[in-house]
């Protein structure tokens, strides 16, 4: 009969649509924030909660004083971006539900947005504090952005080019540490045991981040989600929040309350 083949092909098409729907509804749909296990919602809304109260301390500080200074500026913006990251996570945005793995990851590729933002202010507080040269400034935050990027990119790779990203980012961590003992522990003194202090606590820190991502989601996933997340806000708060107060507990600017800057620029309605 003429009409056989297109009866067969007709039967072909809605078997192979139909075995698409069926392998569609097997598949899991996993949406978040809904999908988040309990502990990740509360450890993100306690970075949210942290960072956003940190945030309003920190702009209280500097526009209470008679002259804001830059520290002041940089370190409300490093909570202030910190808590816009993690409302973001909190509320399921800034996350990827990735399958191209082994097994399936949940990235959270917003915290890298904000390590792009944040740890290079994080940088420069230092680098203004040990008065340090616009090379070294640049240096360092040049290097402290490839590294963001390296993990960024790892992250949203699949083995075994995600660990080579890793081992780059690695290297960039280990030139600004290098740059932090070498040349922002200076020999004049500037900033004195509050810089020795303020570079420790955020190389030790810092190295908190390649180890989870090494052994968390964007790496072997060894560790689960509810701990990675857990360590990650715990050590974020202490490398922003602590090192916010600490920083501006012990920076004294003279100079800021005495120099004739435009005043204009200080006033806040």
């Amino acid at each position: 009969s003429p009409q056989a083949p297109l009866r067969a092909s007709s039967q072909f098409i809605m078997t192979f649509r139909r075995l698409l729907e069926e392998a569609a509804a097997e598949e899991p749909v996993v949406t978040f924030p809904d999908d988040y296990p309990n502990s990740v919602r509360h450890f993100l809304l306690i970075g949210f909660l942290g960072m956003f109260i940190g945030a309003i301390v920190f702009f209280y500080m500097g526009i209470s004083r008679k002259v804001n200074t830059i520290t002041h500026v940089l370190t409300f913006f490093i909570a202030a971006v910190a808590a816009c990251a993690y409302y973001a996570m909190w509320a399921g945005l800034g996350v990827e539900y990735k399958t191209t793995d082994t097994t399936p990851r949940v990235i959270f590729w917003a915290r890298y947005l904000d390590w792009i933002v944040t740890t290079p202010l994080i940088l420069v507080d230092l680098a203004l504090l040990s008065r340090a040269d616009t090379p070294t400034i640049i240096s360092l935050v040049g290097n402290d952005v490839l590294m963001v990027i390296c993990g960024l990119i790892g992250a949203l790779t699949v083995a075994p080019y995600k660990y080579m990203w890793w081992v780059a980012g690695l290297i960039f961590f280990i030139v600004v540490i290098i740059q932090l003992l070498q040349r922002l522990n200076n020999a004049e003194g500037y900033g004195g045991d509050a810089l020795k202090g303020l570079s420790w606590l955020t190389i030790i820190c810092w190295i908190v981040y390649p180890i989870v991502w090494i052994v968390g989601s964007e790496g072997t996933g060894a560790l689960g989600l509810s701990q990675e997340v857990g360590i990650i806000t715990i050590t974020d708060l202490i490398a922003k929040i602590g090192f916010g107060f600490y920083l501006l507990a012990n920076v004294d600017a003279p100079e800021a309350e005495s120099v004739p800057l435009n005043q204009s620029s200080q006033q806040y309605v």
